[in-house]
């Protein structure tokens, strides 16, 4: 009789199926770590295009010598800056951001010579909690915490 001789060398099918396994769960792991930073990122991409958008509407108020309107929409997910009922910029917020029910400011209205017509902060709410924008007094220079 001849002796057969098995080939050991390969891996099981729970062996396969365990290292898969093992595999998805780290994938798993980086993706949602990597999910929350690029919220993060996108928060701080707002806030500062926000902050772009208060100051070129604060020079086009200067520039044309006409009031100068940003303003939230009534789901307070989105933006518009207006020059005399004309559109002059649109933007939304990220997707998971909105501002405060609470904020003090609800828009602006830039002056001719640059002033703002009021003062005080924008909270937005994200999932790590709120994110201020402050305006200032006078001037309406903006500051905003990250």
């Amino acid at each position: 009789m001849v002796a057969v001789k098995l080939n050991q060398d390969g891996y099981t099918l729970i062996e396969a199926i365990l290292m898969l396994l093992i595999v998805m769960v780290i994938t798993s792991a980086v993706i949602y770590g990597a999910n929350d930073k690029i919220e993060e990122l996108e928060e701080k991409r707002f806030l500062h295009q926000f902050h772009l958008d208060l100051q070129q509407a604060q020079s086009i108020a200067i520039g044309n010598q006409q009031l100068i309107t940003l303003a939230f929409d009534e789901n307070r997910t989105s933006y518009s800056v207006k020059q005399s009922g004309t559109l002059l910029l649109e933007c939304s917020l990220p997707s998971h951001m909105s501002l405060s029910i609470d904020s003090y400011l609800k828009g602006l209205r830039f002056q001719t010579n640059g002033a703002v017509n009021q003062f005080g902060k924008f909270s937005f709410l994200t999932k790590k909690g709120t994110k201020i924008v402050t305006v200032h007094i006078g001037s309406g220079r903006v500051s905003y915490e990250l």
